[in-house]
């Protein structure tokens, strides 16, 4: 049996997805693929355009090609955008292969850091390192963080085992499940800010609950030292790390809290969509995750900024534009397939 026609069945999530009738063309797996890389080259060259100091395309490109470019431009451009569009980058492909490897783990289509308990768990984690007041930036608020995902996703886990609601199928039972428990952990978090203190923490605290921007600090380096360490090795031995898919992702939700607080959507709607055009290769979601999970952040990212100039705006309710009409499609879908499956 081939790579794309096996049969994922999920052993945590308890869902199975069937092969693909009909197994996506290849000019299909390589058009999305290739509209993926434009989506994030766009992204990348609107992001260089976009601040408060105006650029024009013509000056990025003098100041990316040209032997002798302005060095006004290529100061803002080298030292303050292009690292601001490369976190971006980090974070968008750490959701999306987040997502993507939960997806393949339990095969179920629910599967992302929210609606397992990753993203929140570890929005409880962060927000105990600010009420300690440790250092933001130490390994130990890092851990913190991943424990907390690995809290949110046991509780998540271990309830989905639970069979609640009789005749649903195990992707509207997960969404329900890991719904609940996001509103359980974002109360905690509400109570948590109610007895801290805000004092020089009060940007980290923003920050944490609405993904507003990226903590300055090392963060970069950690990102792309996962980012490549994950995407590499389960590009090169996908079969062989599968029980280390979960481990995987919680690490990678944990780091992504740690720099810049929660960012939704993505690791749903770009997992699934893969699935959808690419099928049930593990190689090629990876790739395919990276490049449109990094793509779609980035751009949400410029029009937030567009919305509000010169401040700018949080970037998850332009994610929610699209991720919520997303999520309710889904669970039509999914609601629809249960039934059929009860009445039969």
């Amino acid at each position: 049996m081939s790579e794309q026609e096996e049969i994922h069945v999920g052993e945590r999530g308890g869902g199975t997805i069937a092969a693909e009738p009909h197994a996506p063309r290849p000019l299909r797996i390589v058009l999305t693929l290739v509209a993926g890389l434009a989506l994030l080259i766009l992204g990348l060259f609107l992001s260089l355009i976009t601040g408060i100091f105006p650029i024009s395309y013509a000056e990025v490109w003098e100041v990316l090609f040209s032997s002798n470019p302005d060095p006004t431009l290529k100061e803002v451009i080298y030292q303050i955008r292009m690292p601001f569009a490369l976190d971006m980058l980090l974070l968008g492909g750490c959701l999306a292969v987040s997502g993507t490897l939960l997806q393949l783990r339990t095969a179920n289509r629910f599967a992302s850091p929210t609606l397992t308990g990753l993203m929140p768990g570890a929005m409880v984690g962060l927000c105990v390192v600010l009420l300690l007041g440790m250092d933001i930036d130490s390994f130990g608020s890092m851990a913190l963080c991943i424990a907390g995902a690995i809290l949110g996703g046991f509780i998540v886990f271990t309830l989905n085992k639970i069979r609640f609601i009789r005749g649903r199928s195990a992707g509207v039972h997960l969404f329900m499940i890991g719904f609940i428990i996001d509103v359980v952990l974002r109360s905690t978090l509400g109570f948590i800010m109610l007895i801290g203190e805000y004092g020089k923490y009060q940007q980290e605290w923003a920050i944490s609950q609405g993904g507003w921007g990226i903590r300055e600090g090392s963060f970069t380096f950690w990102l792309a030292l996962l980012t490549i360490l994950v995407v590499c090795s389960v590009f090169a031995f996908p079969k062989q790390l599968s029980p280390l898919y979960i481990p995987f992702a919680i690490v990678l939700t944990a780091v992504t809290v740690w720099a810049c607080g929660t960012i939704g959507y993505i690791g749903l709607i770009v997992p699934y969509f893969m699935r959808y055009m690419i099928g049930n290769r593990p190689r090629l979601l990876i790739l395919g995750s990276v490049f449109w999970g990094s793509g779609l952040l980035m751009l949400a990212k410029v029009i937030s900024s567009k919305i509000n100039e010169p401040v700018g705006s949080s970037v998850t309710p332009v994610l929610a534009c699209i991720g919520i009409p997303f999520l309710i499609f889904m669970v039509w879908i999914e609601w629809k397939r249960s039934s059929l499956l009860e009445s039969s």
